[in-house]
């Protein structure tokens, strides 16, 4: 017992390896924080320690945490740090083979490690694999201080081999990058400025200080869009979100830095790192402002706008490699900004030519939809199709789900460009008096909406007064009395049976013989308002007299808005207020009226003309709702 206390307390001196510590903070940030890999290398240069296990963990994390639900490390060892365990894990199993030291979060592990191992094995064909590929090293020449051939020969010096070959294919081209040797680079199939090493060479670059002032690291995605800019020279420039400032860097060059080109960032470390890089750069001048508050009068003639706004980042490599659930709500955030920037760069500076947006996104609700709702409702800019103003073959457009636009946008990806992913569009101010298609045709579906929208109330119209419109008097009968001008009228029919009336298309029904008792009349007038009853009608809630109570009632109609009561000549002696009835009844909202049979004798039939206690009410309402009781 002595002994292993020993031992348990000499381990708690021993440090964590450098390289495990960082690559188990990083993980933590990048999960929790949800920051990029590379930002954090920037931030934290210790970090480049732990890089090389944060790759294999990225990778490996799904079955590295199946791993540990599986032996349930976690309960085993409470005090084990849980981004440690999968450090060291994936140190065990992906890197090495072996621990390093004998610190204790070493030592937890070691004691695990069977169990480690045979839990790989159980959990190997439940977890999915990850495609990973070997991404090369893109790096891009300073043209201000080397041309093409002065990097050949300075690379030719360093011991690399140039691949000089013709491909008659972007695919052929892609397909050799994948089988350069360690000592072998290209040139780039789009750009000539870019230079392409193997992936291995990644070292190599973080060692070669010497060169960094004659070349920027910088992943081939980010210069499609800044070609697509095409800038001349002595030309003025926007870069409206620019930090780090790579992109306004090769701008620069591309204006052979004559010119103007403003770059412009909000958050001030970022600003700092935005001035770093463009401080050789005569041409740039930077702004630390919010890009939305940005006036013409501010940046003064803006011919080209470049705009790679804040996004999810979902196609940088780190993201791609540790997928994670999409959040519907960030999204929205996001696009509803990228929208409002967008909007502010074709509508604030009125010598805008071309626009280029660009976002290092995935998701289509940041690309195409934001492209289509700009589209729709600025009509003074069109849609470029950017296969065609790059020159070259490309391999990925955006969705055909966003005709019109999928098919003009690009997208780079990682499992065929072997870059990071990043999608671009180019915008180009319309002709005088021309309006982009997407608008036009939003503009013509609304107008045929409103030609709809107008037809149906025009339809609604109609039927409203269809009752009056299709009504025609029944002619030679006697009982029949007409109490409106516009030809409404109420039949009375001499038998002993209930009558039924319905006006809803101007003709009166008659209901048989043997209609029962409590019989429920429906009379719906054109509009299919239902109108108030009589003053004579019962409350809906008061109990119904026996029949015996009741002597003989009339039916009345209206001649004031066409409306048919009915009234009792014996009602019960405590006579109720009446309501409305509503618009749509069921069978606990009918309003039910007791009657005796209707008078034979015209002379001495009781009609009555209903009135309503409130004038508006009765406006509203032109359907009355009657239910006959016929005595047996």
């Amino acid at each position: 017992m002595a002994t292993t206390d020993t031992r348990a307390a000499v381990s708690r001196k021993i440090p964590v390896p450098n390289n495990y510590r960082c690559a188990a903070k990083m993980l933590r940030q990048v999960t929790e924080e949800k920051k990029s890999i590379k930002t954090l290398l920037r931030d934290e240069k210790h970090f480049r320690a732990g890089r090389t296990i944060m790759d294999r963990l990225l990778v490996n994390l799904p079955q590295i945490n199946a791993i540990i639900a599986h032996i349930d490390l976690t309960t085993k060892e409470p005090r084990l740090n849980p981004w440690l365990a999968r450090a060291l894990i994936s140190e065990l199993l992906y890197g090495r083979g072996e621990l390093l030291g004998a610190s204790l979060p070493v030592e937890c592990v070691r004691r695990h490690e069977t169990e480690i191992r045979k839990a790989y094995e159980a959990t190997k064909a439940s977890i999915p694999v990850v495609q990973r590929f070997e991404e090369p090293r893109f790096v891009r020449v300073n043209t201000e201080l080397l041309n093409l051939e002065g990097a050949k020969r300075l690379m030719q010096e360093e011991g690399w081999i140039l691949v000089d070959e013709e491909f008659p294919d972007y695919q052929s081209f892609l397909n050799r990058v994948q089988s350069l040797t360690d000592s072998e680079y290209m040139v780039d199939f789009h750009f000539n400025d870019l230079l392409v090493f193997p992936h291995c060479s990644k070292g190599y670059w973080a060692r070669a200080e010497h060169l960094l002032s004659k070349f920027f690291l910088q992943n081939k995605a980010c210069l499609v869009p800044t070609y697509l800019l095409k800038p001349p020279k002595k030309s003025v420039v926007l870069d409206m979100c620019s930090a780090p400032g790579m992109k306004a860097t090769h701008l620069a060059s591309l204006m052979k830095n004559k010119g103007r080109l403003y770059a412009v960032e909000r958050n001030a470390e970022r600003y700092k790192l935005l001035c770093q890089y463009a401080a050789p750069f005569g041409v740039i001048k930077t702004i630390q402002a919010d890009c939305l508050d940005l006036t013409d009068e501010q940046v003064p003639g803006v011919e080209y706008i470049l705009l790679d706004p804040s996004c999810s980042g979902s196609g940088m490599l780190d993201r791609l490699r540790m997928p994670e659930p999409v959040d519907e709500g960030r999204l929205y955030k996001l696009a509803g900004l990228q929208y409002k920037l967008l909007s502010h760069a074709m509508n604030s500076f009125p010598n805008a030519r071309r626009i280029v947006y660009s976002t290092c996104s995935i998701h289509p609700e940041e690309n195409e939809k934001v492209v289509m709702g700009v589209l729709r409702h600025n009509s003074h800019f069109r849609l470029l199709d950017a296969r065609t103003e790059l020159g070259k073959e490309w391999l990925n457009l955006g969705s055909p789900d966003y005709p019109g636009v999928g098919e003009r946008c690009l997208y780079a990806r990682s499992e065929t460009d072997l870059t990071i992913g990043m999608f671009v569009a180019v915008f180009e101010r319309c002709a005088d008096g021309e309006e982009n298609e997407i608008y036009m045709a939003h503009e013509q579906q609304k107008e045929s909406y409103a030609k709809l929208a107008a037809i149906g109330s025009e339809g609604r119209k109609g039927k409203k007064n269809r009752g009056e419109n299709n009504f025609k008097p029944v002619e030679n009968e006697p009982e029949v009395q007409q109490r409106h001008s516009s030809g409404l009228v109420a039949e009375r029919q001499h038998t002993s049976a209930a009558e039924g009336v319905s006006a809803a298309n101007g003709v009166i029904g008659e209901q048989s013989e043997s209609v029962s008792t409590d019989s429920v009349i429906d009379e719906t007038t054109a509009n299919g308002m239902i109108a108030e009853p009589s003053e004579s009608v019962s409350k809906k809630k008061s109990k119904r007299k026996t029949d015996s109570e009741h002597t003989d009632s009339a039916i009345d109609e209206t001649t004031a808005n066409g409306m048919i009561a009915e009234q009792s000549e014996s009602v019960s002696k405590k006579k109720s207020k009446r309501k409305a009835i509503p618009l749509l009844h069921d069978a606990d909202k009918t309003i039910e009226f007791d009657a005796a049979p209707i008078a034979t004798d015209e002379q001495d039939a009781d009609v009555k003309i209903g009135k309503s206690r409130k004038k508006k009410d009765r406006k509203k309402q032109n359907e009355l709702l009657l239910t006959v009781n016929r005595p047996e």
